[in-house]
């Protein structure tokens, strides 16, 4: 598949405005008004504040005030700007729409979401009206086969490095290693044992695209007991209160007490899941629980590659090794597997079954403005205005909490100093205290080690 470059990108966004625009007769998209750096947006909709206090109050400004994120320095979204777009029909509609309207958001998506726009407004030429969740079905086997030359290479070194584990843990990491190129090549095993915690991961991970709140609320709870140690240690016996807990959940009173059993227990939890996909005409969460069921079972099954599902295994496999120069060297390379942040080809793949709403809030929520404690809570950070600042999401999930002073180190000084002279805009209109300003601006100093032109604030 051709890449087009950000240059002729802009040319195409031209172009295939004006085509899309000429040879459909029935668009009429959603247009929301365009932010110009510096201008306030939905000027008639927006209230006077009457002062900025607490974390809500400054995460809503976004929906009024362009702010750039203070690491990266992309332009970030409200909740009510992704709001407006979803609850108008713009992610669940056709993609001739979908791509007109987020061509709007280039300044603020992130250079993977960025990349997976390009392809599917690509798409929108020869096929306007088919909805997102069809456009990524077309676009995964292609993505898939990219995506299996990134992982490849990156597997092969890991696995080279067996022969350097010490006698104990050696055996578990070939293990590993040899399931997981099955996976990657997606070809039929049978599985030691049944995760239940992967199992939870992957139906959490999908929750967001089931539109009937009450049963994905129902579908998550299911999935609790699944991942309680009872399950994963052979040796700790099923108790009696467990036991009708799990039948309870699963509605289950016809059963010969005979049957309970820890398969048996698990395999009601995923029926009953089935049963409410079922409902719900999903196929791929029934897909998912034949596959679990399976598992249970000791039958050959096809799991996907699932970068933090690999993650999660391999620090079980190396938990308490004592070469701890060896572990850094392994987690150094992992940290390259590709994943849906820094590859167009995991974005897609990972996408495969998601519903149009969710694919279309996907691309945004990385631009989505967040607070960010600048002094971490972890480290007892407080919940005060004075130690907030807003970050894309993106920024505020991969900082953790990381130390300011070196999570910072990647992105240029004038980010900041972009960021806190917006914020001074909003000492100006009487919006945050001048002494809560200057508190956060030495908060920032603080934890960043970094100084602002001090002149810019007057």
């Amino acid at each position: 598949m051709k890449v087009l470059g950000i240059t002729g990108f802009n040319i195409f966004h031209t172009a295939s405005q004006n085509r899309i625009q000429n040879n459909q007769a029935d668009y009429s998209p959603y247009r929301l008004p365009v932010r110009t750096q510096g201008e306030d947006v939905f000027v008639k909709n927006a209230p006077s504040f009457t002062g900025i206090k607490s974390a809500g109050d400054f995460r809503n400004l976004l929906n009024y005030r362009t702010v750039h994120c203070m690491y990266c320095g992309r332009p970030m979204l409200g909740s009510k700007v992704i709001g407006r777009l979803k609850n108008n029909g713009v992610f669940s509609g056709p993609i001739k729409n979908f791509a007109q309207e987020m061509l709007g958001f280039l300044d603020y998506m992130h250079p993977t979401e960025k990349e997976a726009l390009k392809r599917i407004t690509i798409m929108a030429f020869d096929s306007p009206n088919i909805r997102l969740s069809e456009a990524i079905k077309r676009l995964y086997p292609e993505a898939n086969k990219e995506l299996l030359k990134e992982q490849k290479p990156i597997l092969k070194e890991l696995s080279a490095l067996a022969d350097e584990l010490p006698r104990g843990w050696k055996t578990k990491y070939k293990k590993l290693m040899t399931i997981s190129r099955y996976r990657l090549e997606e070809k039929e095993y049978i599985p030691d044992e049944f995760s239940g915690k992967e199992f939870s991961y992957k139906i959490h991970r999908i929750s967001d695209t089931i539109k009937d709140d009450y049963l994905a609320a129902r579908i998550i709870k299911l999935t609790e007991p699944l991942t309680h140690p009872i399950f994963k240690n052979s040796d700790t016996p099923l108790n009696d209160k467990f036991t009708s807990k799990i039948l309870s959940m699963t509605e289950t009173r016809d059963y010969d007490p005979k049957q309970i059993s820890k398969p048996y227990l698990q395999k009601l939890l995923i029926n009953q899941i089935a049963k409410y996909a079922g409902i719900m005409n999903r196929k791929d969460i029934l897909n998912f629980c034949n596959t679990a069921i399976d598992t249970i079972d000791g039958k050959p099954v096809k799991i996907k590659f699932s970068n933090k599902a690999f993650r999660y295994d391999l620090n079980e496999v190396l938990d308490g090794m004592p070469d701890n120069a060896l572990r850094e060297k392994i987690e150094k390379i992992v940290k390259r597997l590709p994943n849906s942040q820094t590859s167009v080809n995991s974005f897609i793949t990972k996408h495969e079954n998601a519903a149009s709403d969710a694919i279309g809030f996907n691309m945004l929520r990385p631009s989505l403005g967040t607070i960010e404690h600048m002094h971490p809570k972890s480290d007892n950070g407080p919940n005060e205005l004075y130690n907030y600042a807003l970050a894309c999401g993106r920024d505020n999930n991969n900082r953790s909490s990381e130390p300011m002073n070196t999570f910072i180190l990647p992105f240029k000084p004038s980010n900041q100093q972009k960021y806190f002279i917006e914020i001074w805009n909003e000492v100006k209109r009487n919006n945050i205290a001048k002494e809560t300003f200057f508190k956060m601006v030495k908060t920032y100093e603080q934890e960043s080690g970094r100084r602002l032109d001090l002149k810019a604030f007057k």
